[in-house]
């Protein structure tokens, strides 16, 4: 195969990996352009771009024949319509995620229910106070979590839940497999079923049309009283404002939030100053491992593309996964 260009166009995986990339493939001629004002030109004759591309630079790529984007969700590169129009594949790199995300949700369920957050504020203020915290201390064991989502991301979930003794229930359209720590996945159309039974509702699910704004405030109103919210993939999917009405009314005990829909999220919003919330900014995954698995991922697919060979992990750009 004729030399050909790569555009490195985020640092996502780190300043060092273009050297690393030249290092290991010297006959393909790499161009580092993180700065996305930078990306129209850079794409216009390459053939390869990893990160996650406007429509605008898409549009100036001549003879574009692979997109890279760099983590599992592909959302924020199909949002530009002619990008899904293009027959242009899209790869990802599935699984490097899990393994973190899973532990994240178990760290946020066990700081919600055991009040972490007003543990701190009270060192910081060097309060003890042994009887605020009386009955106000929940365990999980014995408690239903409803998983939305039984991709990779709600399987790892479901297999760390299993441990404390919880029943979970699950909601995926098409579930690859469902595993034994699941007692039942169901379709879509059982959505308020699952909001009813959740006293821990996972949100694991990617961004869709028929996801999208799904967990409103009818949905949130059927869940128990005193139940939880943990959003670990995307915060389009649950409508923020009704959450945060649902918790300043008590309803909702409190919620965990690693996405939230506009990122950064707004300086106004409410989920800043609840007490009752964590808020992380969209980094459960960031491990270590995380970025040296898609740094290989990704070398992983240019041996195949440079060989002629079909490319691995090929997304669907109309499921948008």
């Amino acid at each position: 195969m004729a030399k050909f260009k790569v555009v490195i166009g985020t640092d996502h995986v780190g300043i060092q990996y273009v050297d690393e990339l030249i290092d290991t493939f010297p006959e393909i001629d790499f161009i580092a352009a993180y700065d996305p004002t930078e990306h129209k030109e850079a794409i216009r004759d390459a053939d390869v771009f990893f990160g996650w591309p406007d429509d605008q630079a898409f549009s100036a790529a001549r003879q574009l024949k692979w997109i890279a984007c760099p983590g599992m969700g592909i959302d924020k590169i199909v949002a530009y319509q002619n990008i899904v129009d293009s027959d242009v594949p899209i790869t990802n790199a599935p699984g490097t995620h899990v393994t973190s995300m899973g532990d994240h949700v178990i760290g946020a369920m066990i700081g919600l229910t055991h009040r972490f957050q007003e543990a701190f504020e009270d060192r910081q203020k060097k309060i003890w106070d042994t009887q605020k915290y009386a009955s106000r201390i929940t365990e999980l064991t014995g408690t239903t979590v409803g998983i939305f989502g039984l991709g990779a991301i709600g399987r790892a979930v479901a297999d760390r839940v299993a441990a404390f003794g919880t029943t979970t229930f699950a909601i995926d359209p098409g579930p690859s497999n469902i595993p034994a720590s699941v007692r039942e996945c169901w379709n879509l159309d059982r959505m308020d079923d699952l909001c009813r039974i959740s006293n821990f509702l996972v949100i694991a699910a990617p961004v869709l049309e028929n996801t999208r704004n799904s967990i409103d405030a009818r949905r949130i109103a059927l869940m128990p009283k005193g139940s939880y919210i943990i959003v670990i993939s995307r915060g389009e999917i649950v409508d923020e404002d009704a959450m945060c009405d649902a918790l300043e009314s008590g309803h909702l005990a409190g919620a965990a939030l690693d996405a939230t829909a506009v990122e950064p999220l707004d300086e106004r919003s409410r989920l800043w100053s609840l007490d009752n919330v964590i808020l992380t900014p969209h980094s459960s995954a960031l491990t270590p491992e995380l970025y040296e698995m898609r740094r290989q991922a990704f070398k992983a697919n240019l041996r195949k593309f440079s060989a002629g060979e079909p490319l691995e992990n090929v997304c669907d750009k109309t499921a948008g996964f």
